[in-house]
């Protein structure tokens, strides 16, 4: 399941940078990440009903041939309905394709005619800040896999009884929801990615640390939906932060796998973070969910200061007449070989 199920996400983001600008992205990665959210809502309200279900099958294989069963249909019709690039877009007739291409051309978005470029693998391996998105979604996405694989044990462990802890496992997961859809507006409300993640980050990271340390259970589940509400806009915050400054076909498929792939690797972890010995107060898994949120936060910090350095570093050579690039001229190959290092582009932090 999960050899087939590693492309699914790196390859949403790589799809949207053939059909959409940078700012247009960023909504429909909000979008995309809250669906998560939104299936945990249902997830386990879905999954107690499921698993009553009388016949000649246990609970669990219900699940898996009902959801399953879900996941395989949509994904036959989007094999027929999805194109891959607007050039070839069955959809479109020719004078909203020269429209849409001379929109994503001005913007220096990714084209299905820009050649793929094994060396720039590497250089973009090289690249720390890629790096640095990866370890940010790491450790958001080791929250989110805890929420999810441990939120009917946590809230077990507080005094409820299983199939109402399924239930009540839909609330957290509700209030991470609605917060992630609002993340599609807070880069209106200021333009910046860094300062979102930091206060979200470390919102969850007070959150997690009331729940560590207080004995009331109602004090804990609320805590405990208020930091899956905190820590819920940090994915496709730093999917979109890394959309915004990663130029470059090759490079932007790199960064998007690198970073998604660290992803996989939270769940890995995370369900080895709330240990039955630890059982009731679970004390040692909400330290190191907190832990992770400082962590991101001072990645975010790190990040921001390099980015706003090595834009002020680009200012200065172009006030000094020392680079002078027009990068509308550029071709499609020099765009791809410079990537994001090209002197007239500008990171955002």
């Amino acid at each position: 399941m999960g050899c087939f199920e590693a492309g699914y996400v790196p390859g949403f983001i790589y799809l949207c940078s053939f059909w959409y600008t940078r700012k247009q992205i960023a909504p429909r990665l909000a979008l995309f990440f809250s669906a998560g959210m939104f299936a945990g809502i249902w997830a386990g309200p879905l999954a107690a009903r499921l698993q009553k279900i009388k016949g000649g099958l246990e609970g669990y294989q219900y699940i898996f041939l009902i959801e399953a069963a879900i996941t395989v249909g949509l994904a036959l019709i989007m094999w027929v309905v999805l194109d891959n690039y607007p050039e070839t877009a069955r959809f479109l007739t020719a004078e909203e394709r020269a429209a849409g291409l001379r929109m994503l051309s001005e913007d220096k978005a990714q084209s299905a005619r820009a050649p793929f470029r094994p060396q720039q693998v590497l250089r973009a391996l090289s690249d720390w800040t890629l790096w640095g998105y990866a370890v940010i979604f790491w450790a958001s996405a080791l929250g989110g896999a805890t929420q999810a694989i441990f939120g009917p044990t946590l809230i077990a462990a507080m005094g409820y009884e299983s199939t109402h802890a399924q239930v009540l496992s839909a609330v957290p997961s509700a209030c991470g929801f609605v917060v992630q859809i609002a993340s599609m507006f807070f880069p209106r409300v200021h333009s910046r990615y860094s300062p979102w993640i930091m206060v979200c980050s470390g919102l969850a990271c007070a959150f997690y640390a009331v729940i560590a340390s207080v004995e009331s259970t109602r004090v804990r589940f609320a805590f405990l939906c208020l930091a899956n509400a905190a820590l819920s806009p940090n994915m496709p915050l730093v999917s979109m932060w890394m959309s915004m400054n990663v130029l470059g076909v090759t490079k932007k498929g790199v960064a998007a796998a690198v970073t998604v792939m660290f992803g996989g690797v939270s769940g890995l972890i995370g369900a080895h973070v709330y240990r039955e010995r630890d059982y009731p107060r679970y004390r040692f898994g909400h330290i190191f969910v907190c832990a992770c949120n400082a962590l991101i936060f001072l990645v975010a910090l790190a990040l921001q200061l390099y980015f706003r350095w090595e834009n002020q570093r680009r200012d200065k050579k172009a006030r000094g007449g020392i680079v002078v690039v027009d990068g509308s001229a550029m071709s499609e190959n020099v765009i791809e070989e410079t990537d994001d290092k090209r002197p007239d582009h500008r990171y955002t932090w």
